[in-house]
């Protein structure tokens, strides 16, 4: 009954997208802003216990073509498990957001505060496993008026459904060393009063290769093509990104 539920929710998911890109894709007037971007991350989990753990994450994203900011990033969530290979969390972030227009000279950084909420459910094969995240954000951006910070915030929800898939390339005798392929797509959805134009928001798909040269300890190398659609609805942001994170476990109990 369960995979029912997922299977109906990405299904459903699909058109949105479909939809959404083919009629940007033939939307008069578009402008597609495209550039190189590197995400650098950090990620520490602690294993509380057998079903808490705290999850926090410190990420820098600039752009390649110029050096500047695009994101500065800090998150943390608790999540708990559910049994069966379900799991649920609550977070909040904390993003400094500057302008994508590479001719803009602007250097605002814009915050944002971003409280969420999410499931996730996890199915494995022997060396393959596939994973699903259904997260609901909520998300206030500090209002701007002439390149300067006003009081204030905009407010916006938006829904996203990941569906990733993990095959295991090596793994020492001892599991201490391993080598994994990892593959990812999400669809992120706005909703809310402020949403007018762009109810589809982004797309993300994502290769990369995950090393563990020690337990608990493994790096990430991979590419991620990102198409977002502005609140103009009429132009939109390519990302050619390189991703390259630090992923670190710490148990906590016995």
């Amino acid at each position: 009954m369960k995979m029912t539920l997922i299977q109906k929710l990405f299904f459903a998911a699909l058109p949105v997208l479909i939809v959404n890109l083919s009629s940007s894709a033939q939307t008069t007037g578009k402008k597609t802003t495209t550039r190189p971007l590197l995400w650098l991350g950090y990620t520490n989990t602690l294993q509380l216990s057998s079903k808490w753990s705290l999850t926090s994450d410190i990420g820098e994203r600039r752009y390649i073509d110029n050096g500047h900011q695009s994101q500065f990033l800090i998150r943390s969530k608790v999540n708990y498990s559910l049994g069966q290979n379900w799991d649920a969390g609550i977070g909040f972030a904390y993003f400094q957001n500057t302008t994508s227009d590479p001719l803009s000279t602007s250097t605002l950084a814009v915050p944002e505060l971003r409280p969420f909420e999410e499931f996730n459910y996890k199915q494995k094969f022997n060396r393959f496993a596939f994973s699903h995240r259904f997260r609901v954000e909520e998300r206030y951006f500090r209002k701007t008026a002439n390149d300067q910070l006003v009081d204030g915030y905009n407010f916006n929800f938006r829904f996203r459904y990941q569906l990733g898939f993990d095959c295991n390339l090596y793994t020492s005798k001892g599991k201490s060393q391993a080598l994994s392929f990892k593959a990812a797509d999400e669809v992120m959805v706005n909703a809310g009063k402020n949403i007018v134009s762009n109810m589809f928001d982004q797309n993300r798909l994502y290769l990369g290769f995950n090393y563990q040269p020690i337990n608990n300890l493994s790096f990430e190398f991979g590419y991620m093509n990102l198409f977002q659609e502005k609140s103009s609805g009429t132009q939109f942001n390519q990302g050619n990104i390189i991703r390259f994170s630090v992923f670190q476990k710490i148990k906590l109990y016995k």
